[in-house]
Order: structure tokens, then C-alpha cells, then sequence
């Protein structure tokens, strides 16, 4: 007798696929405008890595102030602690994507939030997402593990 998967085995992978796009597609969204209204450049990888690594010149520059920070200099800092949780909750959230849905369901994912984004007449790398470039870059597997 063959085993065969529970009927409701490719829904629950179709909806945790959907949720996956829409947090990507919401923590992009932010990532942008908070990006966009600090000056953030995230035009390469280097870029977010100074940031996830506190190495930005803004982090070093707060970190050296000897006086009280005023009321706007503690929110600019919250920006850009926000910005900095954000990025590394997205790389959290792919790498449990792809370690959970897979690579291919993971570049799908991936290709459908830039769809999106294109629609919206965003630009394309404003959120800094450069995983995404990667990703399309790869050749599609077929499910015995073949590439076209």
C-alpha cells in the first residue's frame, strides 16, 4: 500500500507561502520609507551590513556624543534602530523561508513581492532587498533536484 501526503499538505505550504509574501512585502514597505525619510543609502550589501553592524557613520556619530540627546536626535535614533531590527528581522525571515519552504518557493516568494512592488511604481532596490537579485539569478529546479 502506497503512503500518500495528508490532503491538506499544499495548502498549508500555499498559505504560509502567502503569509511569508505578505510580511515580505510589509517589512520592505517600511524598510523603504524609513530609508527614504533618514537617507539611508541601501544601494549594496555593504551598505545594510554597516547598518545591521551598528557601523554606520549615524551609529559611531551618536555613540560619540558626550552631551544629552535632544528630543529629535532620540528619535532619529529610534529610525535608525528600527531600520537596523528591520533588516535583520527580513534576513530571519528568508532564512527560515528557505529553510522551511525551500529555495525555489523562497525565489517564488521573492519574484511576487518585486511584481508588486513594480505595480506600485516602487524603485526596485529602495528597501534594500538585494537577496532578491540573488535569488532570480539561480536556474529553476525541477523537484528531482535537476536545473533547467
Amino acid at each position: 500500500m502506497t503512503a500518500h501526503p495528508p490532503a491538506h499538505h499544499t495548502p498549508v505550504v500555499g498559505d504560509q507561502a502567502r503569509r511569508v509574501e505578505d510580511s515580505l512585502t510589509e517589512l520592505n514597505a517600511r524598510i523603504a520609507v524609513l530609508a527614504k525619510v533618514l537617507g539611508a543609502d541601501l544601494g549594496s550589501e555593504t551598505d545594510i551590513e554597516h547598518i545591521l553592524k551598528r557601523d554606520h557613520p549615524f551609529f559611531r556619530l551618536s555613540a560619540g556624543q558626550s552631551t544629552t540627546p535632544s528630543a529629535s536626535d532620540r528619535r532619529l535614533k529610534r529610525e535608525w534602530e528600527e531600520l537596523r531590527g528591520l533588516l535583520a528581522l527580513r534576513c530571519d525571515l528568508m532564512a527560515q523561508t528557505v529553510n522551511e519552504l525551500g529555495l525555489e518557493t523562497t525565489r517564488h516568494i521573492t519574484l511576487q513581492v518585486q511584481a508588486r512592488r513594480d505595480k506600485e511604481g516602487l524603485k526596485p532596490d529602495s528597501d534594500g532587498f538585494h537577496l532578491r537579485h540573488r535569488l532570480t539569478d539561480l536556474p529553476s529546479s525541477h523537484p528531482n533536484g535537476d536545473t533547467k
